[in-house]
């Protein structure tokens, strides 16, 4: 029979501009549905650890089943886009789950083997960092083997495969993709590319790496505590937030050297001014003319500066940042009271069909269906 056993935690407050959330309040979540096989699961000996930790969380909430595969997939992106190609009946996996704000963490032992397709709508990235056991990922024709002490990452919206062997131990951190591509761009400057191409295993040798992964295991050791401080938005926010940039400091990426820098220039205050003003005024019809004035400076200098510093215009500053925050809008509105159009109109962009182009091109979907998705 199929049997996954898992206990919830939601998190989610106020955050940074780059990092929204929704709410500010901490809620336990849990499904009572009746616990099948858990003794028998957590009888060999990788799993054996594995019942004290769950007695430790339980004390918090209670444990619940869940009924089918199909809600463990749900529990990444919110729809079943996880296949599994190996019998539904023999699956069987322990885990619990804690989402703070962007960042999803969890913790899981599988009981059987366990062989699934990955489905190209995912719109997060992932970490999964193994303790025990062994697993394989292909993507693109190659095949990754990962054993206990190693990470691989997942890059958003890919096709692939994954396969768990019996017994494997797990701890996975999810970034929403919109949200972590936002701090990059924060981090940088100015806007990175939508799809960025990532090494699909973490360099564990490299001290950043080795950092970062500490850091995961202590929030995750830290929230799933019922008493620990974490589980307070004002102390776990800013962690989530230091995961999600640290996350850029950990993967190899073509981006990676650039955020590693000790050399990068300061940009002067006219540039640092009118960054400014296009970061909290956006949805203001600004001009150049306008911004270049308010900074006390030339047209001319204040499109080279930004040229030296940010490798960009300012306008195309501006219209990058209000694509993201439209983008950020939509991902967040009702669609039952909010119109693409609305958004788009308040964002500046008056060309319905320009937008639709550049935020599809820029996120992967049409506008129309990421406010679907925030149904």
């Amino acid at each position: 029979m199929c049997t996954i056993v898992a206990i919830s935690r939601k998190c989610a407050g106020t955050g940074r501009r780059a990092l929204p959330m929704s709410a500010d309040q901490c809620n336990i979540v849990s499904v009572t549905v009746g616990v099948a096989r858990v003794g028998e699961m957590l009888a060999s000996p990788v799993e054996r650890h594995s019942a004290q930790g769950a007695e430790n969380v339980s004390a918090a909430s209670d444990w619940g089943s869940l009924r089918s595969f199909d809600e463990f997939a749900l529990a990444c992106c919110g729809r079943p886009h996880l296949k599994l190609k190996t019998d539904p009946e023999s699956f069987s996996l322990v885990q619990r789950l804690g989402q703070m704000g962007p960042v999803t963490v969890s913790e899981f032992v599988v009981g059987s083997d366990t062989w699934m397709d990955n489905g190209a709508e995912c719109g997060a990235y992932r970490v999964l960092v193994l303790e025990t056991g062994r697993t394989e990922r292909v993507r693109s024709g190659l095949t990754f083997s990962a054993g206990p002490g190693t990470a691989t990452v997942y890059a958003p919206r890919g096709l692939g495969a994954a396969r768990w062997a019996a017994g494997t131990k797990m701890t996975c951190f999810r970034i929403d993709a919109c949200t972590a591509n936002d701090a990059l761009s924060d981090a940088l400057g100015h806007s990175a590319a939508a799809h960025i191409d990532l090494n699909p295993v973490l360099p564990m040798r490299a001290e950043p790496t080795r950092s970062w992964i500490d850091m995961l295991l202590l929030f995750k050791e830290q929230f799933f505590r019922p008493d620990g401080l974490l589980n307070h938005p004002m102390v776990g926010l800013p962690f989530a937030e230091s995961l999600v940039r640290g996350f850029w400091l950990a993967v190899e990426h073509g981006h990676r050297d650039a955020l590693a820098g000790t050399a990068r220039l300061i940009a002067p205050r006219a540039i640092r001014t009118a960054i400014e003003i296009i970061q909290e005024e956006a949805h203001a019809p600004l001009t150049l003319t306008a911004i270049s004035a308010r900074c006390n400076v030339s047209v001319r200098s204040l499109q080279q500066g930004f040229q030296r510093y940010l490798g960009t215009s300012p306008m195309s500053y501006l219209r990058e940042v209000r694509l993201r925050r439209a983008h950020q809008a939509l991902l967040h509105s009702d669609p039952s009271t909010t119109t693409v159009a609305s958004v788009a109109y308040h964002w500046g962009f008056s060309n319905l069909g320009r937008f639709a182009a550049v935020h599809a091109a820029r996120y992967g979907e049409p506008p129309a269906q990421t406010l679907r998705r925030s149904a």
